[in-house]
């Protein structure tokens, strides 16, 4: 489902983005944008090898492919937050492995991968791609030539810095995600995975009795499950001690704020350099809502 605040003179009444793709295309501009070569994996690699390749490449999706390269779904660092615990995945661990984590490990990737994946043709315009980000709601879609075969990908991320030279001169809060959810910074590894995924959020803002303290991303979760220490207990099949671990352990502590009243245009590379992709924004002194690079992604494309 598209979020409210999309539709409000946005969509035109087929559905599709009320932009002009003359704004938005140029000749092979995909070739330009997207990223390449791209990190992917194949549909019979184990879970964590993917894991590691998110972990080392600091991506947080991975295109998965056939032996000869064809694309056949995408494996997220939600996917992998869902499987460690935030949602059905677990049961992969619970059914076919007893619990025994370590060994769910080597499951392969297809069996949590997305095969429903948005991709575009290289001969599409920018336009296009931006269109399927915004109707399909995804954070990514990966580019394919003729034959399917994947070519490279272009992220939220790489969109947001494409345009970000545009003149934006509304204010923050008219495109701010509004009254976003907090957990405490005394909540369970477990517990902020499972609201995570439940709620398709990549970031959670930590919020304690003297305020904001700091905020956990799906890729922070991911990282933790990587450390040395982290792994040993995995090893040992001591993975309830490892779930129950505070997110307070794993957060950000150098959160980025800004007024409802900035220039989307001035925020933009407040996101870009937030580690998180994303601004708390406050009003009087409370934080009322996020800036995330889906909601700049819009304020782009729309301004």
């Amino acid at each position: 489902m598209l979020p409210k605040k999309i539709v409000r003179g946005f969509l035109r009444s087929d559905g599709t983005p009320n932009f002009s793709s003359a704004v938005y295309s140029r000749p092979k501009e995909l070739e330009y944008i997207m990223q390449k070569p791209v990190h992917s994996a194949t549909s019979r690699s184990p879970i964590i090898r993917g894991i590691d390749t998110m972990i080392s490449k600091g991506v947080r999706r991975l295109p998965v492919v056939g032996p000869k390269g064809i694309l056949l779904g995408i494996v997220t660092a939600t996917d992998f937050v869902n499987f460690f615990g935030g949602g059905d995945y677990y049961r992969i661990v619970e059914r076919r492995h007893g619990g025994r984590f370590f060994s769910a490990l080597y499951e392969p990737i297809e069996s949590i991968m997305s095969t429903d994946v948005v991709y575009a043709d290289i001969r599409e315009p920018f336009s296009s791609v931006l269109e399927k980000m915004l109707v399909k709601n995804v954070g990514a879609v990966p580019i394919v030539d003729q034959s399917k075969s994947l070519l490279g990908i272009v992220t939220e991320y790489d969109v947001v810095r494409y345009l970000s030279g545009r003149v934006l001169s509304t204010k923050v809060r008219d495109h701010m995600t509004r009254n976003p959810v907090f957990a405490s910074p005394e909540t369970s590894i477990k517990s902020a995975a499972k609201l995570m995924v439940s709620n398709g959020f990549r970031r959670l803002p930590l919020k304690s009795e003297s305020g904001i303290v700091g905020i956990v991303t799906t890729t922070d979760i991911i990282r933790y499950f990587g450390e040395g220490s982290v792994f040993r207990q995995i090893l040992l099949d001591e993975m309830d001690a490892v779930l129950s671990t505070p997110v307070k352990e794993i957060m950000r502590t150098n959160v980025v704020k800004v007024s409802g009243d900035l220039q989307v245009g001035e925020a933009a590379p407040l996101i870009r350099s937030s580690g998180v992709g994303a601004v708390l924004v406050e009003e009087g002194g409370e934080v009322v809502g996020i800036l995330t690079e889906r909601d700049l992604l819009m304020a782009l494309a729309i301004e």
